[in-house]
């Protein structure tokens, strides 16, 4: 799915000469009704022959000329209707596609040192004080341990939070990502889970650190599919040179279905847009889904400049954060696996009635967004098409029209007891009504398609 919409459509001018056509009526009636008293026979008595030929003829050739003459108009008004709805649909289908989304019913995460296990918090300033990179230990204190590595005992800090939530979803899939590691990595996460009583049906070794991306995919699959998946995520320092980015781990476990518990509510994770280049131009198209009505925060990492600034610019014009946070004004330089701490820091402001948040990733200058709040938002109604007199029904009516005032003149100035025959009939009717029609119905498909391919479909 393309993030991007119709630039905005011009209403139709309804500018129809209502009153021109109702004087042109005025001035047809009395001129006729003139004409016709002075030529009416002397020795003939005033009856409804006389309101049919002065009155109701004149006015049924004067709408038939009115509704022919004026196809043009209301084949401008299908254009543009036309051009409306294309837009409007295509609108629905975006917010729509930013609607989807999976829910984030628990997560974990393990920062240096101890003291600021409630990064969350203090980032939030609801509690302690606002870290600073500078003051914050880039590494994180693990036990010494002949069992398990580093990132072993990674997997046990971060896990043991989630056990009981873990052990609430059956067919859970894990996936693990470890800065350095390799397939044993893998192996280790298995004893762990041992360690920890936690069942998993598989565990994938990711190569790279995963993107927004892979919430996409989840996504996909929950439209069909029973989706449960842990995510977990060690950026731990190298064995050797030295690193300024801080060490962290991440746990997410994510579902289309979720087990309600009385301890814990869930957060909705929306559609990310992902692989974004062009950030001034798609960030406006996303926040005009209104996923997440307004959101209160920005939480960011790894932008550029020319996606930092543009970004900040467009949330300031659409005056819909009132916070923004940069993971590396608190972490120290910005390091993969800050994308989903990240995630873990915005869903904890959301359990703490912090509104709705947005959060900012770039990765090799790809741009992703998305946005958690703590509630579903409502599904947009489908747009229809708007009422509307089109061109076939004002050829139709032209039409009708005109063979009434044929049929009016034959039986009003005819032969009296003079009838007219049923195939004169047929063929008045196929000329008269069908010649119209059609030319409506051509006028209605020619504006609609050209509706169509202006708008590029």
């Amino acid at each position: 799915m393309n993030w991007w919409l119709y630039s905005k459509q011009d209403e139709f001018k309804e500018d129809y000469p209502w009153l021109a056509v109702f004087i042109l009526y005025v001035i047809v009636v009395v001129i006729c009704i003139a004409i016709r008293a002075v030529t009416w026979p002397g020795n003939k008595h005033v009856d409804f022959d006389f309101l049919i030929q002065s009155v109701i003829i004149p006015v049924v050739v004067v709408t038939f000329l009115v509704q022919a003459l004026s196809l043009t108009y209301h084949g401008l008004r299908h254009y543009t209707e036309t051009r409306l709805l294309i837009a409007a649909r295509q609108e629905y289908n975006v917010v729509n596609y930013a609607r989807r989304n999976i829910i984030l019913a628990g997560w974990s995460l393990l920062t240096p040192p101890k003291a600021t296990r409630e990064l969350a918090l203090n980032m939030l300033k609801l509690e302690g004080e606002f870290p600073l990179a500078a003051k914050m230990p880039l590494k994180i204190e693990l036990d010494e341990s002949f069992d398990f590595t580093r990132a072993g005992q990674a997997f046990i800090s971060v896990l043991a939070p989630l056990v009981d939530k873990i052990a609430l979803y059956r067919q859970l899939e894990t996936l693990v990502w470890v800065r350095g590691g390799d397939e044993y990595c893998g192996d280790e996460l298995r004893r762990v889970f041992q360690r920890l009583s936690i069942t998993a049906e598989k565990i994938t070794f990711l190569p790279e650190c995963p993107d927004f991306t892979q919430i996409t995919e989840w996504i996909e699959w929950a439209g069909t599919y029973v989706v449960h998946r842990l995510l977990i995520i060690v950026d731990l320092h190298p064995d050797e040179g030295e690193s300024t980015w801080m060490e962290n781990a991440t746990a997410l476990l994510l579902t289309n279905y979720y087990v309600e518990t009385e301890a814990a509510k869930p957060v909705y994770l929306y559609q990310p847009m992902t692989g974004v280049t062009d950030v001034e131009n798609k960030v406006p198209v996303y926040l005009r889904t209104a996923n997440v009505g307004k959101p209160r925060r920005l939480w960011y990492t790894g932008l550029s400049r020319t996606e930092k600034y543009p970004l900040l610019e467009v949330l300031d014009e659409k005056k819909v954060v009132l916070d923004k946070l940069e993971l590396e004004m608190s972490l120290g330089e910005s390091s993969a696996g800050y994308q989903w701490l990240m995630l873990a820091l915005a869903s904890d402001a959301v359990t703490y009635a912090q509104g709705d948040q947005l959060v900012a990733v770039s990765e090799q200058n790809k741009f992703s967004m998305t946005a958690l709040p703590s509630r579903l938002t409502s599904q947009p109604d489908y747009p229809m098409e708007k009422r509307y007199t089109t061109p076939w029904e004002v050829g139709g009516i032209a039409g009708l029209m005109l063979l009434l005032a044929i049929f009016l003149t034959c039986c009003s100035f005819g032969e009296e007891g003079e009838e007219i025959s049923g195939w004169l009939t047929i063929l008045l009717f196929v000329i008269c009504i069908g010649f119209f029609l059609g030319m409506g119905a051509f006028f209605t498909w020619f504006y609609g398609d050209k509706a169509r391919e202006h708008m590029g479909i």
